[in-house]
Order: C-alpha cells, then sequence, then structure tokens
C-alpha cells in the first residue's frame, strides 16, 4: 500500500538527507583547510576506518538480517554492473573523441565515467533515505522494517563496490590512469619538469606506502595491496596448487570482505546468529553491542576524508591546458548521459520483470543512486600515486560532489519513488 507523497515532500526528505551529508563533509574540508587533515592525516585516517571502523558497519548491517537465499537472490547485481560499466565505458570514449583529447587525457575521461562513487554518498543517502522515505517495504519480507531495509539497501551497495574495487585496481590503475612515462608535458616547461623529476624518487617512497583509500572500498581496502599484490611462489604438485589458491584468495581479500564473510557464517548458524542477536544475552549485550558502536563510526569519517579531499593542495602540478575539457567531459559522460540510457531502462526492467531483488523498492532506491553517483573518490588516490592530472581530478570532484550531487540527488530520489509507484500500479 502506498502512501500518497508529493514532490515537494520528496525533495524536502532528500534535501535534508544530503544537507547532513554536505554538512559533515565541510567539517572535514574546514579540518584540511586549518591543516588538522594534511595529506598523510587522510590517509592514516582512511586506513584506520578501512581496517577497522567499516568492516564492524559492514558486519553490523549484515549479519542480523543476511541469509544464504538472499545471496542467491543477488545475481542481478553483477548482471547491473557489467551493463552500466560498459554503457558508461562507451560514452566516455564517444566524449574523449568529440573533445578531441589525447590518449591519457581520453583514458582520465573514462576512469572517471566507468568507476562511480558506490561508498560515501550513496551508503549515507540509503541508510538515511531508508529510515525517512515512506513506502519502501518490500512485500516478499515479513513485518518489513526501517532497519531491515537500511540492511538490504547496504548489502547491495557493498556487492557492487566490491565488483567495482576488483576492476578498479587493475584496469583502472594499470591503464587507465597509468603513469605518464615522461614528465615533460605539454603544460609544463623543461624546468618545471626538472624539478618534478627531481622529487619523484623521495615522493614515490613514502606514497607507495601511505597510500590508501578513503572509505571500504569505494572508496576500499587494499589499494597498493591490490595494484601490487605479494609474490606467489609457484609450487609443484596437488598441495602446491592448493597452497598457491590459497595464497590467491589471501591476496584478493581485504577486511570488508572478512567482514561480509563473517556477517554470512554469522547469518548462516542459528546458535551463533541467535546469541549475537536474539538471546539478549553476554554476546549480544558486549561484542555485538561493540561492534555496532564502532560501525556507527564509519560513515561519518568517510564522509569528513571525503570533505578534505575536496580542499586543494598547495604541492600539485599545473593544470593542463585541456582542464576544462577533461572536468566537463569526465562530468557528462559519468552523471548525464549515461543516467539518461541507464534510468529508463532500469524503469523497464522494474515495470516487466518483477524477478529477484527487481521489485525490491530500496534496490530501486540503490540503482538509481549509483547511477547518477559522482565519480569514486579512490580514483584521487591514484592519480596522486601515479602523479597525473591532480587538479583535473581536484575540479571533477568539487563540481560533483559541491554542486552537482545535491540537485541530481533530490531529482533521481523523486523520479524512484514515482517509478516504484507506477511499477506496482
Amino acid at each position: 500500500m502506498f502512501r500518497d507523497i508529493s514532490l515537494s515532500e520528496v525533495a524536502f526528505l532528500t534535501f535534508q538527507a544530503v544537507v547532513q551529508v554536505i554538512i559533515i563533509c565541510f567539517s572535514g574540508f574546514f579540518a584540511a583547510k586549518t591543516g588538522v587533515l594534511n595529506k598523510i592525516a587522510q590517509k592514516n585516517v582512511s586506513h584506520l576506518n578501512m581496517v577497522l571502523f567499516t568492516p564492524a558497519m559492514i558486519f553490523s548491517n549484515l549479519a542480523p538480517s543476511l541469509s544464504l537465499k538472499k545471496m542467491f537472490e543477488i545475481f542481478i547485481i553483477p548482471i547491473f554492473f557489467v551493463i552500466s560499466t560498459g554503457i558508461s565505458y562507451v560514452t566516455a570514449i564517444f566524449v574523449g573523441r568529440y573533445l578531441n583529447l589525447d590518449e591519457y587525457e581520453g583514458n582520465f575521461v573514462t576512469a572517471m565515467s566507468v568507476f562511480g562513487n558506490s561508498n560515501s554518498l550513496p551508503v549515507s543517502l540509503t541508510l538515511t533515505l531508508a529510515y525517512t522515505l515512506p513506502n519502501l517495504e518490500w512485500d516478499d519480507i515479513e513485518d518489513d522494517t526501517p532497519a531491515k531495509i537500511a540492511s538490504r539497501g547496504l548489502l547491495y551497495l557493498v556487492i557492487f563496490q566490491q565488483i567495482g574495487q576488483v576492476l578498479r585496481w587493475s584496469w583502472g590503475y594499470n591503464s587507465l590512469l597509468k603513469r605518464i612515462p615522461t614528465r615533460v608535458n605539454s603544460y609544463t616547461d623543461l624546468e618545471a619538469a626538472f624539478r618534478q623529476e627531481t622529487s619523484v624518487a623521495g615522493k614515490n617512497s613514502n606514497s607507495t606506502l601511505t597510500t590508501v583509500d578513503n572509505g571500504f572500498g569505494d572508496d576500499s581496502s587494499n589499494s597498493i595491496h591490490s595494484a601490487s599484490p605479494e609474490p606467489i611462489t609457484v609450487q609443484s604438485g596437488l598441495f602446491g596448487k592448493v597452497i598457491t589458491t590459497y595464497k590467491k584468495f589471501l591476496s584478493f581479500m581485504n577486511p570488508p570482505l572478512w567482514a561480509m564473510f563473517a556477517s554470512v557464517i554469522v547469518a548462516s548458524i542459528t546458535p551463533i546468529h541467535d546469541s549475537f542477536y536474539i538471546d539478549n544475552g553476554f554476546i549480544q549485550n558486549t561484542i555485538s553491542s561493540a561492534i555496532d558502536q564502532l560501525g556507527s563510526v564509519s560513515i561519518p569519517l568517510i564522509l569528513i576524508v571525503l570533505g578534505s579531499n575536496l580542499y586543494p593542495s598547495s604541492d600539485t602540478p599545473p593544470a593542463s591546458p585541456h582542464y576544462k575539457r577533461i572536468v566537463i567531459g569526465s562530468l557528462v559522460s559519468r552523471m548525464i548521459i549515461p543516467p539518461m540510457i541507464l534510468l529508463p531502462l532500469i524503469t523497464i526492467c522494474v515495470k516487466l520483470f518483477p524477478v529477484s531483488i527487481l521489485d525490491d523498492p530500496i534496490f530501486l532506491i540503490v540503482a538509481f543512486l549509483l547511477t547518477t553517483a559522482p565519480p569514486a573518490i579512490q580514483l584521487s588516490q591514484i592519480c596522486q600515486l601515479n602523479e597525473l592530472y591532480e587538479n583535473e581530478m581536484a575540479g571533477v570532484l568539487f563540481w560533483g560532489y559541491a554542486v552537482l550531487s545535491l540537485p541530481t540527488t533530490i531529482g533521481i530520489v523523486a523520479g524512484a519513488l514515482y517509478v516504484l509507484k507506477w511499477a506496482k500500479a
């Protein structure tokens, strides 16, 4: 049963959620401006968040309501990821050619287009909207509550995000945003290039060791670990293959993934699940409660680091002469053209194919938010690591998050609710 809600009411509810995010981000911007959160501090806070607070948040949101049946129901998410990534990639190629960008500039635009934020903004907005918007209850869930809605939304986001992280730190790091072979670019003179070259050796060792991400994978986890995995010793025989496979598995895993794995274990074993969330005994009142409190820190820290990243750094190299083209091309190929294709496609699928999680209202909200989300914050760290287009990256982050996120989010949430009402009619 749908409760009628006006466009102005939807806009106001969404506006409150977005403003809440902006206020927290601004505190991070202010901390960076005053020097409290410099680059090193940002990386340390991000690393702490990734290895401790974010896994706790994932566990506390997934373990209470996750089940093996639900894991089988989310097969639609990898399909959605492939389709959305493919459309974004083709769009970026055409935009790059239209703007007459060279290979590296075009690759940058492609990276901005295919790697959207699936962590900070979508997660915080999903959790907030799950408790404020009406008509998000799923008919397949008995006695559905805002807490259950938020848990499902987080599950969809985490699955989408982890798939994206694997691609981001392979294709993105090694190809799309790879280091430019020569530091003598068209926009730097020989003297500036020489100064940059002499500082590269000192920067590389420190940045490689300290660079981490801004969240749990979007924006997560094993940034350098994924980019430069530890060498795996080749061993012969069946035992050697088992050891090699095990080492590959460990090199792939990260704290958020371990938290997801632990959530599945706890949710699948009834006695353990009951001791954590039902019996109201020692484990629930100590371990479970402590994990919940740790998890509550994650989202504010993610948003604080996001805001600190928006503060311009004084030690970045000069911008490219095609700065405006690159920034505009990145935003158009990420937040404008792909949504014009994907949103109608999602709408048709929800109406005609109400299978799996397609008829879950919170999935529609998540899908719409992911489709119009700005580029992933983690891309800024790849640019810092490979020392390319750092000014362009800052421009994309500013316009994408500080300017475009508010109106696009209000419009997209209102559209999602009306699509949901139309699909259920």
